[in-house]
């Protein structure tokens, strides 16, 4: 039953993603904002140059004035590209990195989950191994004196005894997962 809730967030999740990208995600629209400055810088930079070309401020021996209008240009495109290329990396990687601590979490369960229905098994098949062997010895005996019945005591402790050890099991791979993990 815990694997159908997980898989059930699951496919919800996956279905918010898709409807996302369907209408048109923040990603989507912060390119276009870009794009859009990046056009309207350009264009208010080509009016202003033909404006000072048309009133004469430029003086055709001296570049400094172009190279200067021309730097700022530069200046305000290269900031707003960086800027956009730096937050869609840094995105998704973030998407990336949380996707693969979801897929860990949800194996990390999957395994927790078999691991017990195992030791669930191994317990329930060695009880009732002790079980009959308590009643075939107490069928075998010869004596007219009745053997004493099977302890529940000790049958609840020949039961925890696997579950302990399975226990122990899953906590030293999950130690030494994250040790391998950190190296």
């Amino acid at each position: 039953m815990a694997g159908e809730g997980t898989q059930g967030e699951v496919q919800a999740e996956q279905t918010r993603d898709r409807a996302d990208k369907e209408t048109g995600s923040t990603g989507v629209w912060s390119y276009f904002l870009v794009r859009n400055a990046v056009l309207s810088v350009t264009v208010a930079f080509i009016f202003v140059m033909g404006l000072f070309a048309f009133l004469g401020v430029f003086e055709p021996d001296n570049a400094a004035n172009v190279t200067a209008a021309l730097g700022s240009l530069f200046g305000v495109v290269g900031t707003l590209v960086g800027a956009y290329f730096g937050i869609k990396a840094s995105s998704d990687a973030q998407d990336s990195s949380a996707a693969t601590a979801k897929q860990a979490v949800q194996d990390q369960k999957e395994t927790a989950q078999r691991s017990v229905e195992t030791q669930k098994d191994t317990s329930a098949h060695a009880g009732d191994k002790i079980l009959s062997a308590a009643q075939t010895s107490t069928q075998s005996n010869t004596t007219p004196e009745r053997a004493p019945a099977p302890n529940p005591m000790r049958w609840a402790l020949a039961t925890l005894v696997p579950v302990a050890g399975g226990a122990s099991l899953l906590v030293l791979r999950y130690y030494l997962r994250r040790m391998q993990d950190a190296d």
